[in-house]
């Protein structure tokens, strides 16, 4: 009995983190994704051009997340917005699961730190069900295989199976198997020195094994139904300068609260490296903290790189369990079964009602996006046939083409890198629009459906519609409508 009752407390944490995860689904790019797996079930192959969006269109496009897609169609046809948000708390708890076994992480770190880790990912996961949270779960399942690495070990022939499971699930899968090669070198390196200054063979039997697994995981990156074209896709992001307004691909804001906690956690971090260093115990953790540094580093640049670097170093917790340990172990367990249960009933207060998640609906999904969609304008170009040259606000364009099919967008989520051959952008040419460095009169558009606010487009549409040139049909507190008048 006593023995199922500490199993029992054993999952208090990851019931935390289950709780503390629970999101009403807000991801702006939702209502494509969706598109996108209802296209497949219907059709019984994948829709390769864009046929949604009016902006380069029939635009040939090797989707990075078309696994991604049909999971979510599929979670969505089962149970609505209710069923992506168990799924997203249930990867995320998983994820953690896989992480903390990586660490060996004992009770006492993880009542300590997951509530910790659960706030530095909460700009990842407070979206909901994204691709990214499987890739991360992915990534956790590699580093717990890595964690039990022995010479030759059976295991690692999991690995490549792992890579094409992802390679078709999310795009992330090639950062990870940068983060994975980046961990075989860094592994062999030492060992290839000090047996080159031996005068020996430099390439171990081992070194050879892993450089093996290496080779047969990059290989099945080619078995898609996209061939090579996913992978041009996938290397198109690096330093790609379309990328500079899309906000995961930014840093976070200086001095803003999410850039201080970054801070804290490098300057943490480096403690550590130093202790380890001094302890004579870095050579151990090399390979890790080398990663982790670079992330790290790259996050200061890009925010996107933080959440693999927060997940690994997940794996260096322990230090609750050492403390602790000192004060004997049945007050430290007592003391941390309490802090346990008393951070889910504060974390469960945080989501009442429960009862929203499941009667969420769109006109809710709305009210949460960061610039509140209409369903009311959206109504408006429906009844009234405002259905083509439009010119919509991008991160409208999942919404409309999910619940609006007969409403074509000018662009949506999935097109921030898009170029062809001639070098043209929708991205790039959209921002000129919005910005107005180049005038919506001079355009082909003849409708603009845009938030209410001050861009410098709705300004400029405000002048138009005073000189008589375009006139607004509609107007409420989340969006308008502006129509170009016809001589």
């Amino acid at each position: 009995m006593i023995r199922i009752l500490k199993s029992l407390i054993q999952i208090l944490p990851y019931l935390f983190v289950f709780i503390a995860s629970l999101y009403l689904p807000t991801d702006p790019d939702l209502g494509w994704h969706l598109k996108y797996g209802e296209y497949f079930f219907q059709h019984h192959q994948l829709i390769q051009d864009n046929t949604f969006s009016s902006m380069m269109p029939m635009y040939h496009w090797a989707n990075g997340s078309w696994g991604t897609d049909i999971i979510t169609y599929v979670l969505f046809k089962t149970g609505g917005f209710f069923a992506l948000t168990i799924a997203s708390a249930a990867i995320i708890t998983a994820t953690f699961f896989f992480f903390a076994r990586s660490g060996g992480l004992e009770f006492v770190s993880e009542v300590i730190t997951f509530p910790i880790f659960i706030f530095l990912l909460s700009p990842l996961n407070s979206s909901s069900f994204r691709g990214e949270q499987l890739s991360y779960l992915f990534l956790g399942v590699l580093f717990f295989l890595l964690s039990r690495y022995k010479p030759s070990t059976k295991l690692f022939f999991f690995i490549p199976p792992l890579f094409l499971l992802w390679f078709n699930i999310h795009e992330e899968s090639f950062l990870a198997l940068a983060i994975f090669v980046s961990w075989v070198i860094l592994k062999i390196l030492p060992e290839g020195i000090r047996v080159h200054h031996q005068k020996k063979k430099w390439l171990s039997k081992e070194s050879v094994f892993l450089l093996s697994i290496i080779g047969i995981s990059m290989l099945t990156a080619f078995i898609n139904p996209f061939g090579p074209a996913l992978i041009s896709n996938a290397l198109s992001y690096i330093n790609n300068p379309l990328l500079k307004d899309v906000s995961q691909y930014q840093p976070f804001p200086l001095f803003s609260f999410n850039w201080m906690s970054q801070i804290i956690v490098s300057f943490f971090v480096i403690i550590f490296v130093i202790a380890s260093f001094f302890k004579k115990r870095i050579t151990n953790n090399f390979p890790l903290i080398v990663i982790v540094l670079t992330l790290l580093l790259l996050g200061f640049d890009m925010r996107r790189y933080l959440w693999p670097a927060y997940y690994i170093l997940l794996l260096f917790c322990n230090l609750p369990a050492y403390f602790f340990a000192s004060y004997g172990n049945r007050y430290a367990y007592l003391a941390t079964f309490m802090i346990s249960l008393m951070s889910i009933i504060f974390v469960l207060q945080s989501k009442l009602p429960i009862t929203q998640f499941e009667s969420m609906s769109w006109d809710t999904y709305c009210t949460l996006q960061e610039v509140p969609c209409s369903r009311a304008s959206a109504d408006f170009l429906k009844k009234h046939k405002l259905t083509n040259s439009i010119f919509s606000y991008y991160d409208w364009g999942g919404w409309m083409i999910w619940n609006y099919p007969g409403v074509k967008p000018s662009i949506d989520g999935r097109m921030h890198i898009w170029k062809d051959s001639s070098g043209y952008s929708a991205t790039a040419d959209y921002y000129n629009y919005i910005t107005a460095k180049k005038s919506i009169d001079a355009s082909s558009y003849n409708i603009v459906y845009l938030p209410n606010d001050q861009s410098p487009l709705a300004l400029e549409l405000s002048t138009l519609i005073q000189q008589k040139k375009w006139k607004a049909v509609y107007v409420d507190d989340r969006a308008g409508i502006a129509v170009r008048i016809k001589k």
